[in-house]
């Protein structure tokens, strides 16, 4: 006994000490899970890389570890992800005490670490942001197609009749009415309220803080033709009004209609690789045109089909009968208004409103999640 007693007192303590160790492991491991994520979102907001090391650290410092026990790299230095843009990684080591083995010499550096990357899988497709409505998303009959991505109501939803297959379907505020409407992959649930995803989305963000409303105002704004109506690139500060039964064609670029644009009786209107940017006004299409228009894939506005500042509330209205390829292919941004998509949309789309209505002939499909321009949200890779 008396031998073995100092033994089993060094075991003892090594117990202890080891115990304690493994405690602090996992709470320096939440910190740096914690971290990442922070310096991942920091990344989202297309922060500098000095800003993103404060925002890992400034996290990490919430959660009681000093930026002196913070590593933070981006792109990570090691594992899976070292050298990858876009990646953040945070390792939080501190020394941490013996309590009854240091008797015995020893002492135990803890170490955590995390990595969190950019994603854009299971984004969502739909906003609708305003919190007092209780139907911010109305679906009034008609199809949503949207697997991979997700609707989120700052509000409440409204179902009536009609289809959704969505990866996600969530509402911030209190009110969910469903009528008749078949689910096949998520139904509504209650959910945190979604941000504007304007400024994390760079075809956006540069619309915003660079509006393409200067230069030489255009001379016609007024076009009558049975024929083709072929329009330019260019800054239209009277409304636009486009008549004669014909079509019209946009060339590829930026159009600013600072008064706004009225479609009257035009039985198509096409387009690739344009930006419709409206600072006042509304942009009315009358009947039920062929619409086939697709945002640019590169460039400033990558991803932008169409932005309404945020100070213009007039509605915003998709009614068109048919489509060859695309509809309205791109980002739809009108934060302050009442946005109705009567007719389809499809290929890649992230559409913010106000509120949304999607009524009986609308057929939204969004085939993939990945959009240009975005991106994505922070997850935890390693």
């Amino acid at each position: 006994m008396a031998f073995a007693l100092p033994v089993l007192m060094v075991m003892a303590s090594l117990s202890v000490d080891v115990g304690y160790w493994r405690y602090q492991q996992r709470v320096q491991q939440t910190a740096a899970d914690s971290a990442a994520l922070a310096g991942a979102v920091a990344m989202a907001n297309a922060a500098p890389p000095s800003s993103i090391v404060a925002a890992a650290q400034s996290d990490a410092a919430t959660n009681g570890f000093a930026s002196s026990n913070v590593t933070v790299n981006t792109p990570p230095a090691s594992g899976a992800y070292a050298g990858t843009a876009g990646a953040v990684e945070v390792i939080v080591a501190k020394q941490q005490p013996a309590h009854f083995s240091a008797l015995f010499g020893q002492s135990s550096t803890v170490s955590a670490r995390a990595v969190a990357t950019l994603s854009s899988a299971d984004r969502n497709c739909v906003y609708a942001l305003d919190p007092t409505s209780d139907g911010a998303i109305t679906l009034n009959g008609g199809a949503v197609s949207m697997p991979n991505c997700g609707m989120i109501s700052d509000g409440g939803v409204l179902f009536n009749e009609g289809s959704v297959n969505a990866a996600s379907i969530g509402y911030a505020g209190s009110s969910s009415t469903i009528n008749g409407t078949a689910f096949s992959e998520s139904s509504p649930q209650q959910a945190v309220a979604g941000a504007d995803p304007c400024p994390t989305i760079s075809g956006c963000a540069y619309l915003t803080s660079t509006p393409p409303t200067s230069g030489t105002c255009a001379a016609q704004t007024a076009f009558n033709s049975p024929g083709t109506i072929t329009l330019s690139p260019g800054n239209y500060c009277a409304q636009v009004v486009v008549s004669g039964g014909g079509s019209v064609v946009f060339s590829p670029g930026v159009y600013a209609f600072e008064s706004g644009f009225v479609n009257n009786d035009e039985t198509s209107m096409s387009g690739t690789g344009v930006t419709f940017y409206v600072p006042a006004g509304q942009f009315y299409v009358y009947g039920s045109p062929t619409v086939n228009l697709s945002a640019p894939t590169s460039g400033p506005t990558a991803g932008v089909v169409y932005y309404q500042a945020a100070s213009d509330d007039a509605s915003f209205t998709i009614n068109s009968s048919s489509q060859t390829g695309g509809g309205w292919a791109g980002m739809i941004y009108a934060p302050s208004s009442q946005v109705v998509v009567d007719g389809p949309l499809s290929n890649w789309l992230l559409l913010v409103g106000d509120d949304v209505t999607l009524d009986g002939t609308s057929s939204v499909n969004v085939p993939d999640a990945s959009f240009p321009g975005i991106v994505g949200h922070a997850v935890l890779a390693e």
